[in-house]
């Protein structure tokens, strides 16, 4: 499960309690208390397990029980969760600039042969390929040559959920 995936399902499903992150923590507060100092869970957002969770019951007044027992699971779900999983992975595009600075090109594609190696390039940068951060990882240990030129091409996209 990935954060913004928990803070969703505990937003969406829960009438007193409210999930946000803030500061690399988790925190679960009672709706219409969002003060930093009213949580009654905060987890960081890297634990492992139940030991790293801070609580404070005092928090936990006119919380419903369904709501709290939601929160609780959701909170394991993300502990069964290997942190690197939790969060989105990273996309990029490859952009080459050519020429002229203010004109970059954008690598639509990369065709790879027994002994060829071509990227197709584009001035549209919705025609730009997305790649994730593994695809270039591949490519890169495929052709160490390219490494740093790829690592010099990365632009990060961000997504709209982000």
């Amino acid at each position: 499960m990935k954060i913004k995936e928990a803070i969703e399902v505990i937003n969406g499903s829960t009438i007193t309690v409210l999930a946000e992150e803030s500061n690399g923590f988790l925190h679960m507060y009672r709706r219409g208390f969002e003060v930093c100092a009213n949580w009654f869970l905060e987890m960081p957002i890297d634990a492992t397990n139940w030991d790293s969770i801070c609580s404070d019951w005092d928090c936990l007044s006119n919380i419903e029980p369904q709501d709290l027992a939601r929160a609780m699971d959701v909170i394991q779900r993300l502990l069964d969760t290997p942190v690197e999983e939790r969060f989105p992975e990273k996309k990029y595009q490859l952009v080459v600039k050519r020429e002229n600075p203010f004109c970059p090109k954008y690598v639509s594609n990369i065709i790879t042969g027994f002994d060829e190696l071509v990227f197709d390039l584009s001035k549209d940068e919705k025609e730009a390929r997305i790649f994730s951060e593994k695809e270039l990882n591949q490519i890169k240990e495929r052709e160490p040559s390219l490494a740093p030129a790829i690592d010099a091409m990365k632009k990060e996209v961000k997504d709209d959920e982000d």
